[in-house]
């Protein structure tokens, strides 16, 4: 077996072991179900019985709409799908709400009421003394009631609490009755209020409306619009503007013609035109006849002066007519220009009184403008009043009709009935509920106790913790009370006198263990300890010594234990010499081994105790004594002190073939056993493995119970041990 301990794998779940936990603490489970389930009774019975009425309505998301279109001044239901869950939720608090409750308590005259607050049946000076200072009755209503949708349904259970079964009934009927008369007044306190807040607003709206109208025909009277109105004004200088325009532009198109007449006449008379373009300009008839006349005497003029010379008579008459008619033309011109100049005159005089005139027409379309901007104002605020008014005057009237409604959107389905059988305490439930709570609580106490227990109890421990081979188990040795003063030595020989017993059986298992763990090698020399005192190691060293005697070996049990020596007790020898006096040279060996009366089977007491056994350990002698010992015999065993009280153990283990070492189940702890096997293993020990001593079999704890079997079949009948 190597020295260094082999890595543990994570460990799986074994229900088995958890069973056996369970087995093994089985009267702390029971006790703390019992505890439970006692103390659940007892507080269930101590309550106070109450009892639940329960009482249905149905709260539809919209009122009826009696009047048609008339809308509502307080809606009584949702406005939407969307608001639907908004709006039942509201009004499941407003059933247990404190106004609702404040009704109930008024309705059923709680206040002062002893059967209502449960202390009808104290004496009458314990319910003075509560009426003295009386509860918020509100509260108490609204701790009683609750309420409870039906899902998916516009139904609304209302329940309510007592400890009287008629109060309970009371109760529930009062909150349905209470909420729906809650609905209806808050309905109608609304609507009231808010058609006495519309009246109060028409009048004031209809005295607006009045100033406003007034304002109105005040300022077309000032204006001069009644007969004639605003518009028709404005349309009228319009008119009249355009008309005047017309008229000014014709005027001057007048003007600009008899400018290019005069202008071209002067261009005539300052002779700057030739006299041929006066028929194009002027139209007068003796200008036209005079024209005539000069061009026929310029034709004279032409023919005579073919025929005659400059200085002719005839052309010389000619010549003169043609100047007189060229004066004629002038003179006549002038008039004509002197026409046209008064003609301009005038017409420029018009132009003017017709420019004053549509000036004067602006200004006054600007001014009809100018009251056009106010005059808008004042019929504006007096239509919008008139429309305010109108909306206002109709809606109260709306709102009057419908403060006369006594629609509802909630109606009452099943009154409460009284109920007969309490709703709590629920006994049923308390009782299954401490059952479980009971059996959980008391496995988990006992799994929490498991935790706690850090001792070694069986071979899993051993394995698991400390990494050593399991040898096997010795199992409690049960005494009757007769055989309580030898105990020690009854012990120590149950062997003898139980060889069929399970004790037998595990020691015979043990050294068949030891025997195979080095069947090439045989361990000849074994030491016996155990981490602390009072763990059976004595025991189990004279048992496994007796069983290997009875193979046949010859064997020789040492008490090395120089403190606390005992097997010259067990086997009834001397204890005056020993192995002290081997180790001082006193004696020989044979002078001290003792016979015993098992066959094969030889001791070695300790012999006086020496003040100093650490010492004669260490000695050269007591290493030959060892080997001179182990050649005589076949086995020799070392009982020793435990190693964590003493050295001697971890002295004697470097000189043996191998090291036992003794666990008490359910008493030595893995710390101790550990630092056992960490002190043995730093001195370089070869530990052989473990024996578990003083396992209970009676119970099945530690999961051995397999055990019990060894002595079924070797039976028990020839020497029957005592009960175990």
């Amino acid at each position: 077996m190597a020295d260094d301990a082999q890595e543990v794998a994570e460990p799986s779940i074994d229900l088995r072991e958890y069973w056996n936990i369970v087995l093994k603490r089985k009267w702390t489970v029971i006790a703390v179900f019992l505890f439970v389930v006692t103390l659940v009774v007892v507080y269930t019975l101590r309550q106070v019985k109450i009892y639940e009425a329960r009482a249905s309505m149905i709260i539809e998301p919209y009122a009826p709409q009696v009047l048609g279109n008339v809308r509502e001044v307080y809606a009584l239901g949702a406005d939407s799908y969307w608001s639907n869950k908004e709006y039942y939720e509201t009004q499941y608090k407003v059933i247990t709400s404190r106004t609702v409750s404040a009704k109930i308590v008024q309705q059923l005259h709680l206040e002062g009421n002893k059967e209502f607050l449960g202390i009808d049946k104290l004496p009458p000076e314990e319910q003075k003394l509560f009426l003295d200072d009386p509860p918020d009755y509100v509260e108490m209503v609204r701790g009683m009631l609750e309420v409870e949708p039906v899902k998916d349904s516009r139904t609304v259970y209302v329940k309510a609490r007592h400890r009287y079964p008629k109060w309970a009934q009371r109760l529930a009927n009062a909150a349905v009755n209470a909420y729906i008369e809650y609905n209806q007044q808050t309905r109608r306190q609304v609507t009231v209020e808010a058609a006495d807040w519309l009246l109060s607003q028409a009048r004031e709206l209809k005295q607006r409306m009045d100033e406003s109208e007034n304002a109105l025909h005040g300022f077309k009277q000032q204006n001069q619009i009644l007969s004639v109105s605003l518009e028709d004004r404005q349309n009228i200088t319009s008119q009249r503007l355009q008309d005047l325009n017309a008229t000014l532009n014709k005027l001057q198109a007048e003007r600009f013609a008899l400018e290019a007449k005069r202008k071209q006449i002067q261009d005539i008379r300052e002779a700057r035109l030739p006299l041929e373009s006066v028929d194009k300009v002027l139209s007068n008839p003796l200008i036209q006849q005079l024209k005539e006349s000069y061009f026929k005497l310029k034709e004279q003029q032409a023919e005579l002066g073919t025929k005659y010379l400059s200085e002719h008579p005839k052309l010389k008459a000619v010549e003169e007519k043609l100047k007189l008619v060229r004066q004629d033309i002038e003179r006549e011109i002038d008039h004509v220009l002197s026409s046209l100049d008064t003609e301009y005159r005038a017409q420029m005089d018009n132009e003017r009184k017709l420019q004053s005139e549509l000036a004067k027409v602006k200004n006054e379309a600007l001014e009809i403008n100018k009251k056009e901007i106010e005059y808008n104002r004042l019929k504006r605020v007096a239509d919008n009043n008139a429309a305010m008014y109108q909306l206002v005057l109709k809606r109260q009237k709306e709102a009057t009709l419908a403060s006369h409604q006594k629609t509802n959107n909630v109606y009452k389905l099943d009154a409460a009935v009284e109920p007969r059988d309490p709703v709590h305490p629920r006994v049923r439930l308390n009782l299954l509920l401490a059952m479980v709570l009971g059996l959980l609580g008391g496995i988990g106490l006992a799994f929490f106790l498991e935790y706690l227990d850090n001792t070694v109890k069986n071979q899993d421990d051993v394995e698991k913790a400390l990494g050593l081979p399991f040898l096997g188990i010795i199992p409690s040795i049960k005494l009757q009370g007769e055989e309580e003063p030898k105990s020690v030595s009854l012990r120590d020989h149950y062997l003898l006198t139980h060889p069929k017993s399970t004790v037998a059986e595990c020691c015979r298992t043990v050294r068949t263990n030891l025997l195979f763990m080095s069947p090439e090698t045989p361990s000849r020399r074994l030491l016996v300890t155990s981490p602390g005192p009072e763990e059976g190691k004595s025991t189990v060293a004279i048992n496994l010594a007796i069983t290997m005697a009875q193979s046949g070996s010859r064997v020789l049990v040492v008490d090395t234990d120089m403190r606390r020596p005992r097997l010259h007790k067990t086997f009834g020898v001397p204890g005056s010499t020993g192995l002290t006096t081997l180790i001082l040279g006193e004696a020989e060996a044979p002078a001290v081994i003792r016979h015993s009366e098992v066959a094969g089977l030889d001791v070695l007491p300790c012999g006086p105790i020496p003040p100093n056994p650490t010492e004669l350990f260490h000695t050269e002698r007591f290493t030959r004594i060892v080997e001179d010992l182990s050649a005589g015999y076949d086995r020799v065993i070392f009982d020793s002190p435990p190693v964590l009280v003493v050295a001697d153990p971890l002295i004697l283990s470097r000189k043996m073939d191998g090291v036992v070492l003794v666990i008490k189940s359910a008493h030595t702890s893995r710390e101790m056993a550990q630092r056992a096997v960490r002190q043995l293993r730093d001195v370089q020990a070869r530990i052989l493995g473990v024996v578990i001593n003083d396992l209970d079999l009676e119970h099945r704890e530690y999961g051995y119970y397999y055990y019990r079997h060894y002595g079924y079949y070797y039976g028990e009948k020839e020497s029957p041990p005592p009960s175990s």
